[in-house]
């Protein structure tokens, strides 16, 4: 019972500087559903923290706050796309097909901001709500953000554990960490042209190939 406690406070220390305060949404031009690596499991079915996401996507949708589902995320694993993969659960959840759109190149956050923002603006729009993990919504805004999108936040829902707030925090501060040896923005924006997506394609996919 003290271990639990003790895990469960320390998951709660370490998380809360990651999360945003829920609001109330707004119609928006898209909602962007942001993609996880591996977007699938060894017999190829979509992983719980992919589906969250999506069902949540679904949710917003299904409410009226934009009249298209944006799911970005390229070829991490193997011959998967996490935008097709994401796309199949949402037409499967009775999304129809020609309201979800693909962004089948982005390798990480930055990425989803990046290619995703040029979609919404491609469509005429300049707002979007952004869909992922609460521990991953406070980076990805700041980073849609530097894309130039009016964004809004959507936490999908994660378990009730201990073990994966901490996971998934240290995670957040580990890439934070990392950001601190590139310009993050400066790449959302297209300043740096596209040698970051490169560089990354292969440590992605060695990285999700990897995960049990």
């Amino acid at each position: 019972m003290l271990c639990v406690i003790l895990a469960a406070g320390c998951a709660k220390i370490i998380s809360h500087p990651l999360l945003l305060p829920e609001a109330s949404l707004r119609p928006a031009d898209a909602i962007v559903v942001l993609g996880y690596g591996p977007p699938v499991d060894k017999a190829g079915q979509p992983v719980d923290e992919l589906v969250r996401r999506v069902e949540k996507g679904v949710e917003l949708f299904q409410q009226g706050l934009a009249p298209v589902l944006i799911m970005t995320g390229g070829n991490t694993y193997q011959d998967y796309y996490e935008s097709a993969v994401m796309k199949e659960a949402a037409v499967s959840r009775g999304v129809p097909a020609d309201a979800v759109v693909e962004e089948r190149e982005a390798m990480d956050t930055i990425g989803n901001a990046r290619y995703s923002a040029a979609l919404v603006r491609a469509r005429g729009g300049k707002g979007a709500i952004i869909v992922s993990s609460p521990y991953h919504l406070k980076r990805a805004k700041k980073l849609f953000d530097a894309a130039g999108l009016e964004i809004q936040t959507a936490a999908c829902r994660v378990p009730d554990s201990a073990a994966y707030a901490i996971a998934f925090s240290i995670y957040e501060y580990w890439v934070r960490l990392d950001y601190l040896f590139i310009d993050e923005e400066a790449l959302v924006r297209g300043e740096q042209g596209d040698e970051h997506t490169r560089n990354i394609k292969g440590p992605v996919r060695m990285r999700t190939e990897a995960t049990p």
